[in-house]
């Protein structure tokens, strides 16, 4: 029975997931195996690890390319969202990254899960294409125009995009979707090969839904609050 363009990527994204995960389990079994092997041939099963995730990386966002979701915005904390997902995201990586959040609870307008992968994919192609060893800075900022600003600036492996790493541009494109479908801009620089940067700008989420949000917040952690047991008063 013909499948649709859509259906076929997902099955083959399914079917493909499988292997890509056995061949990951070998490698982490044969760094356990050969402790005391020749660094070059663990530096190899290292390599052969991320490769696999970046082979997962290509079918995750190959998958969400071939799929058009309208966004339902909301209001969020992408500071949260950044200190959430970028720190797991780059704990195993060589690269280091650096926060400078500075939206002090102002609250972006924008659908939560594809701020989740704007988060993820913003992470992921500063991991693969920054200069091994280099800082990764992640800002954020509110613009005199009431926007949020989301900065990242990275020193590149590479400054001709053409030669980008596998995977590079299908990460570069699910941002831009994810950007436009949730009426943002975005500002991409790899022509410089000594700095990367990409700058982000969303809306800001409306003040009144702003504040009713934080009063929710803060009428939930009121009600989390355990009170003692009644104590009944001294007979004197």
């Amino acid at each position: 029975m013909p499948q649709s363009k859509e259906n076929l990527l997902c099955n083959l994204a399914h079917e493909l997931r499988q292997p890509l995960s056995t061949i990951e389990s070998i490698a982490y079994y044969l760094e356990l195996a050969l402790p005391h092997a020749e660094p070059r041939v663990l530096e190899q099963l290292t390599k052969l690890r991320h490769l696999v995730a970046q082979s997962g990386w290509i079918l995750s966002d190959s998958l969400a390319l071939s799929q058009d979701p309208s966004a339902r915005p909301e209001a969020i904390d992408l500071d949260e969202l950044l200190s959430e997902f970028v720190l797991e995201q780059m704990q195993h990586d060589t690269c280091r990254v650096h926060f400078n959040l500075e939206l002090a609870s102002a609250l972006a307008w924008m659908d939560y899960q594809q701020g989740r992968e704007l988060v993820h994919g913003i992470c992921r192609f500063f991991s693969t294409v920054a200069k091994p060893g280099a800082e990764i800075t992640v800002a954020t900022s509110i613009l005199a125009s009431g926007g949020i600003l989301l900065r990242a600036r990275a020193e590149g492996s590479t400054g001709d995009d053409a030669n980008l790493p596998a995977g590079s541009n299908l990460t570069l494109e699910c941002i831009e979707n994810v950007v436009a479908r949730n009426g943002g801009s975005i500002f991409i620089r790899l022509s410089d090969p000594t700095r990367l940067e990409l700058a982000v700008e969303v809306p800001a989420a409306p003040i009144d839904l702003a504040l009713s949000s934080e009063s929710d917040e803060a009428l939930l952690s009121f009600e989390e609050v355990e009170l003692p047991e009644p104590v009944a008063p001294g007979i004197l």
